[in-house]
Protein backbone atom coordinates (compact mmCIF):
# COMPACT_ATOMS: atom_id res chain seq x y z
CA UNK A 1 0.00 0.00 0.00
CA UNK A 2 1.52 3.29 -0.92
CA UNK A 3 1.24 5.50 2.55
CA UNK A 4 2.66 9.06 2.82
CA UNK A 5 2.11 11.07 6.12
CA UNK A 6 0.84 14.16 5.87
CA UNK A 7 -0.70 16.42 8.68
CA UNK A 8 -4.25 16.62 9.12
CA UNK A 9 -4.11 20.89 8.31
CA UNK A 10 -2.61 20.31 5.01
CA UNK A 11 -5.03 17.20 4.46
CA UNK A 12 -8.27 19.41 4.79
CA UNK A 13 -6.38 22.65 3.27
CA UNK A 14 -7.83 23.75 -0.09
CA UNK A 15 -4.43 21.94 -2.15
CA UNK A 16 -3.50 18.98 0.18
CA UNK A 17 0.39 19.30 -1.02
CA UNK A 18 3.43 16.39 0.09
CA UNK A 19 6.95 18.03 -0.51
CA UNK A 20 10.48 16.84 1.02
CA UNK A 21 11.95 13.23 0.37
CA UNK A 22 8.33 11.88 -0.69
CA UNK A 23 7.75 13.67 -3.80
CA UNK A 24 11.25 11.26 -4.90
CA UNK A 25 9.98 8.72 -3.89
CA UNK A 26 6.84 8.87 -5.36
CA UNK A 27 8.44 10.28 -8.70
CA UNK A 28 11.54 8.31 -9.04
CA UNK A 29 10.79 5.04 -7.34
CA UNK A 30 7.21 4.01 -7.54
CA UNK A 31 7.04 6.19 -10.68
CA UNK A 32 3.37 7.88 -9.63
CA UNK A 33 1.70 9.94 -11.93
CA UNK A 34 -1.07 12.39 -12.40
CA UNK A 35 -4.33 10.46 -11.95
CA UNK A 36 -2.63 7.63 -9.57
CA UNK A 37 -4.03 6.65 -6.56
CA UNK A 38 -1.92 6.90 -3.01
CA UNK A 39 -3.43 6.75 0.84
CA UNK A 40 -2.60 9.42 3.26
CA UNK A 41 -2.75 9.14 7.00
CA UNK A 42 -2.92 11.82 9.25
CA UNK A 43 -0.58 10.64 12.34
CA UNK A 44 -4.54 10.99 14.72
CA UNK A 45 -6.05 7.70 12.92
CA UNK A 46 -7.54 9.24 9.84
CA UNK A 47 -7.06 7.56 6.59
CA UNK A 48 -7.46 9.22 2.77
CA UNK A 49 -8.01 8.17 -0.43
CA UNK A 50 -6.22 10.68 -2.90
CA UNK A 51 -5.52 11.27 -5.94
CA UNK A 52 -2.37 12.82 -7.59
CA UNK A 53 -3.59 16.04 -9.29
CA UNK A 54 0.15 17.59 -10.17
CA UNK A 55 3.69 16.31 -10.15
CA UNK A 56 6.86 18.22 -10.19
CA UNK A 57 10.67 17.71 -8.61
CA UNK A 58 9.55 19.65 -5.43
CA UNK A 59 5.64 18.92 -4.59
CA UNK A 60 3.17 16.58 -5.11
CA UNK A 61 -0.06 18.15 -5.52
CA UNK A 62 -3.32 15.40 -4.25
CA UNK A 63 -7.31 15.79 -3.83
CA UNK A 64 -8.59 13.99 -1.67
CA UNK A 65 -11.13 11.83 -2.19
CA UNK A 66 -11.95 9.26 1.12
CA UNK A 67 -11.58 9.50 4.49
CA UNK A 68 -12.43 6.57 6.83
CA UNK A 69 -10.93 5.48 10.26
CA UNK A 70 -8.12 3.46 10.70
CA UNK A 71 -8.86 -0.35 11.39
CA UNK A 72 -5.33 -1.03 12.64
CA UNK A 73 -5.62 1.02 16.78
CA UNK A 74 -5.64 -1.50 19.47
CA UNK A 75 -8.88 -1.22 21.33
CA UNK A 76 -6.53 -0.86 24.57
CA UNK A 77 -4.23 2.07 24.97
CA UNK A 78 -1.01 0.44 26.46
CA UNK A 79 1.56 2.96 27.74
CA UNK A 80 4.77 1.93 27.94
CA UNK A 81 7.57 3.40 30.72
CA UNK A 82 10.72 2.95 28.96
CA UNK A 83 13.85 3.00 31.53
CA UNK A 84 16.01 5.34 29.13
CA UNK A 85 18.91 4.13 27.27
CA UNK A 86 21.44 4.52 24.73
CA UNK A 87 20.05 6.01 21.60
CA UNK A 88 20.58 3.46 19.49
CA UNK A 89 18.29 0.47 21.91
CA UNK A 90 16.01 3.98 22.42
CA UNK A 91 15.43 4.42 18.47
CA UNK A 92 14.87 0.33 17.98
CA UNK A 93 12.44 0.09 21.12
CA UNK A 94 10.35 3.24 19.51
CA UNK A 95 10.14 1.59 15.56
CA UNK A 96 9.52 -2.00 17.56
CA UNK A 97 6.36 -0.87 20.00
CA UNK A 98 5.02 1.08 17.13
CA UNK A 99 4.78 -1.69 14.77
CA UNK A 100 3.15 -3.81 18.15
CA UNK A 101 0.87 -0.70 18.45
CA UNK A 102 0.82 1.32 21.75
CA UNK A 103 -0.35 4.51 22.70
CA UNK A 104 2.07 6.47 24.58
CA UNK A 105 5.72 5.79 25.60
CA UNK A 106 7.45 8.18 28.18
CA UNK A 107 11.20 7.32 28.49
CA UNK A 108 11.92 6.63 32.42
CA UNK A 109 14.88 8.00 34.08
CA UNK A 110 15.20 5.32 36.75
CA UNK A 111 18.26 5.09 38.99
CA UNK A 112 20.28 2.61 36.78
CA UNK A 113 19.81 4.36 33.49
CA UNK A 114 23.11 4.94 32.46
CA UNK A 115 22.15 8.04 29.78
CA UNK A 116 21.23 11.07 31.55
CA UNK A 117 21.59 13.74 28.69
CA UNK A 118 21.09 17.10 28.69
CA UNK A 119 17.63 19.00 27.87
CA UNK A 120 18.51 20.16 24.71
CA UNK A 121 19.89 16.56 23.81
CA UNK A 122 16.71 14.96 25.17
CA UNK A 123 14.36 17.44 22.93
CA UNK A 124 16.60 16.15 19.82
CA UNK A 125 16.30 12.55 20.48
CA UNK A 126 12.39 13.18 21.01
CA UNK A 127 11.87 14.75 17.54
CA UNK A 128 14.26 11.93 15.95
CA UNK A 129 12.12 9.23 17.60
CA UNK A 130 8.40 11.04 16.38
CA UNK A 131 10.50 10.66 12.92
CA UNK A 132 11.20 6.99 13.13
CA UNK A 133 7.52 6.37 14.72
CA UNK A 134 5.85 7.92 11.92
CA UNK A 135 8.34 6.25 9.76
CA UNK A 136 7.22 2.80 11.27
CA UNK A 137 3.49 3.58 10.39
CA UNK A 138 4.29 3.90 6.44
CA UNK A 139 5.13 -0.05 7.15
CA UNK A 140 2.86 -1.10 9.51
CA UNK A 141 -0.34 0.16 8.72
CA UNK A 142 -0.77 2.31 11.62
CA UNK A 143 -2.51 6.05 11.46
CA UNK A 144 -1.76 7.07 14.68
CA UNK A 145 1.38 7.99 16.29
CA UNK A 146 2.34 6.98 19.23
CA UNK A 147 1.93 9.62 22.42
CA UNK A 148 6.11 10.13 22.97
CA UNK A 149 6.13 11.95 26.21
CA UNK A 150 9.31 13.84 28.15
CA UNK A 151 10.69 11.54 30.48
CA UNK A 152 9.60 11.51 33.84
CA UNK A 153 11.44 10.46 37.03
CA UNK A 154 10.50 7.28 38.13
CA UNK A 155 9.02 8.55 41.08
CA UNK A 156 6.83 10.87 39.78
CA UNK A 157 5.31 8.29 37.32
CA UNK A 158 4.84 5.68 39.77
CA UNK A 159 3.04 8.54 42.14
CA UNK A 160 0.48 9.96 38.89
CA UNK A 161 -0.45 6.29 37.53
CA UNK A 162 -3.93 6.25 39.24
CA UNK A 163 -5.53 6.86 36.04
CA UNK A 164 -4.72 3.77 34.47
CA UNK A 165 -6.67 0.57 34.68
CA UNK A 166 -3.66 -1.55 35.68
CA UNK A 167 -0.71 -1.26 36.29
CA UNK A 168 2.46 -3.43 35.82
CA UNK A 169 6.25 -3.47 36.71
CA UNK A 170 7.92 -6.29 34.53
CA UNK A 171 11.07 -7.70 35.90
CA UNK A 172 13.40 -11.02 35.02
CA UNK A 173 12.42 -14.44 37.08
CA UNK A 174 15.43 -14.77 38.24
CA UNK A 175 15.46 -11.49 39.90
CA UNK A 176 13.73 -13.28 43.04
CA UNK A 177 11.27 -11.25 43.46
CA UNK A 178 7.40 -12.83 43.88
CA UNK A 179 5.08 -12.30 40.51
CA UNK A 180 2.09 -13.14 39.15
CA UNK A 181 1.43 -14.11 35.48
CA UNK A 182 -0.08 -10.88 33.41
CA UNK A 183 -3.61 -10.95 35.08
CA UNK A 184 -5.44 -11.78 31.89
CA UNK A 185 -8.77 -12.25 34.09
CA UNK A 186 -9.17 -8.14 34.89
CA UNK A 187 -11.90 -7.19 33.75
CA UNK A 188 -12.91 -3.67 31.86
CA UNK A 189 -8.94 -3.03 31.06
CA UNK A 190 -8.62 0.05 28.04
CA UNK A 191 -5.82 1.92 29.86
CA UNK A 192 -2.50 -0.07 30.96
CA UNK A 193 0.78 1.20 32.06
CA UNK A 194 4.24 -0.97 31.78
CA UNK A 195 7.73 -0.25 33.20
CA UNK A 196 10.50 -1.40 31.31
CA UNK A 197 13.54 -1.67 33.59
CA UNK A 198 16.99 -0.29 32.59
CA UNK A 199 20.10 -3.10 31.54
CA UNK A 200 20.26 -4.00 35.08
CA UNK A 201 16.60 -4.37 36.00
CA UNK A 202 15.07 -1.72 38.56
CA UNK A 203 16.52 -1.36 41.82
CA UNK A 204 14.77 -2.92 45.28
CA UNK A 205 13.72 0.34 46.04
CA UNK A 206 11.85 0.92 43.08
CA UNK A 207 10.21 -2.35 43.34
CA UNK A 208 8.86 -1.15 46.34
CA UNK A 209 8.01 1.68 45.67
CA UNK A 210 6.09 0.71 42.21
CA UNK A 211 3.82 -2.17 44.77
CA UNK A 212 2.91 0.32 47.32
CA UNK A 213 1.80 2.66 44.93
CA UNK A 214 -0.97 -0.41 43.21
CA UNK A 215 1.50 -2.37 40.47
CA UNK A 216 1.42 -5.67 39.80
CA UNK A 217 4.93 -7.41 39.53
CA UNK A 218 4.58 -9.74 36.44
CA UNK A 219 7.89 -11.74 35.09
CA UNK A 220 8.93 -12.17 31.63
CA UNK A 221 10.40 -15.81 32.11
CA UNK A 222 13.13 -17.36 33.78
CA UNK A 223 15.76 -15.67 30.65
CA UNK A 224 17.76 -12.33 31.40
CA UNK A 225 16.50 -10.25 28.32
CA UNK A 226 18.13 -7.58 27.44
CA UNK A 227 16.28 -4.22 27.74
CA UNK A 228 14.68 -3.68 23.99
CA UNK A 229 13.98 -7.33 23.44
CA UNK A 230 12.08 -6.86 26.96
CA UNK A 231 10.21 -4.07 25.79
CA UNK A 232 9.08 -6.00 23.01
CA UNK A 233 8.11 -9.34 24.80
CA UNK A 234 6.16 -6.90 27.35
CA UNK A 235 4.26 -5.19 24.38
CA UNK A 236 3.60 -9.06 22.89
CA UNK A 237 1.89 -10.01 25.92
CA UNK A 238 0.32 -7.05 26.87
CA UNK A 239 -1.56 -7.09 23.23
CA UNK A 240 -2.44 -10.95 23.92
CA UNK A 241 -3.70 -10.12 27.08
CA UNK A 242 -5.81 -7.57 26.42
CA UNK A 243 -5.43 -6.16 22.85
CA UNK A 244 -5.33 -7.38 19.39
CA UNK A 245 -3.33 -10.28 19.53
CA UNK A 246 -5.74 -12.18 22.01
CA UNK A 247 -7.06 -15.16 20.02
CA UNK A 248 -10.64 -14.59 19.56
CA UNK A 249 -13.37 -15.69 22.39
CA UNK A 250 -15.01 -18.81 22.11
CA UNK A 251 -18.82 -18.06 22.24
Amino acid sequence: MRRFFLNREKILSDRPTLTGPDVKHIRTVLRLKPGDEIFLFDGKGLEYRATITASTPEAIVLSVLERFSSISESPVEITIGQALLKAGKMDRIVRQVTELGIYALIPLLAKRSVPRPEPERLAEREQRWEAIARESLKQCGRSQIPRLGPPASFKGLVGTSQAYDLRIIFHHGNSGLKSRPCPRDAKDVRRVLALIGPEGGFTPDEFKLALKCGFVCVSLGPRILKADTAAVAACAVLQYAFGDLAPPKKP
